[in-house]
């Protein structure tokens, strides 16, 4: 592979082909690449007693509280991400609940968050290999509202804390226009006691872009 082939900050990494006369009137300060934190999320809903599979999760969304993806199923050409932690996010809102005698379950969304996460597993795809794969109790968030409710129930999935994530032990790489998805399964259908509840997913680590 010859140089006009790399990136010239990032040995390695395949940036396109490029002829090299074209190299004097490049734009992006001779083709030269940053590197900052970023964080690519995605939202889909999660819908009581139907919902067995949910796939293809980072995709283009209307508004950026549901996703900031660019481009379906990939980075935009040519940036690349290095994902350093993938982090699992129920967007839910306290509910007033009675509390049960012991020994029923306690039905709320306390409840919700167990059954999802409980059976739920997830897979990450690059390509076509599946990079990552664990039970969905793993990806804590790490973040969300935090508090104690006597009469209302309220849950997620981990402490709100951005240390409180799951870090993998190696990163993955994502490079430009490379497809990736993600898909999570459940063996069968689960009633919860809050309805529908959005639920996000969240790839935490770092964004490689041209310098401008």
């Amino acid at each position: 592979m010859s140089a006009q082939q790399m990136g010239p900050n990032l040995p390695g990494v395949y940036t396109g082909y490029y002829p090299p006369e074209y190299a004097a009137y490049n734009t992006q300060f001779q083709g030269n690449i940053e590197t900052i934190g970023w964080k690519w999320w995605d939202t889909q809903t999660f819908t009581s007693a139907s919902t067995t599979s949910l796939t293809q999760w980072f995709t283009t969304r209307a508004s950026l509280d549901l996703s900031n993806m660019e481009v379906q199923f990939q980075l935009a050409a040519p940036k690349a991400f290095l994902i350093r932690a993938i982090r699992f996010y129920v967007k839910g809102r306290p509910t007033a609940i009675t509390a049960s005698g012991s020994p029923t379950i306690e039905t709320g969304l306390f409840d919700d968050v167990a059954q999802i996460i409980n059976t739920g597993v997830f897979q990450f795809t690059i390509g076509n290999k599946v990079y990552n794969m664990e039970p969905l109790w793993c990806l804590t968030a790490g973040g969300g509202a935090w508090g104690y409710l006597t009469t209302g129930s309220y849950a997620q999935n981990g402490i709100p804390d951005p240390r409180a994530v799951n870090s993998l032990s190696k990163p993955l790489f994502i490079g430009p226009q490379i497809n990736f998805t993600a898909r999570v399964d459940w063996p069968a259908t689960i009633t919860l006691a809050g309805g529908n509840p959005a639920i996000t997913f969240l790839l935490d680590g770092d964004l490689l872009r041209p310098v401008q």
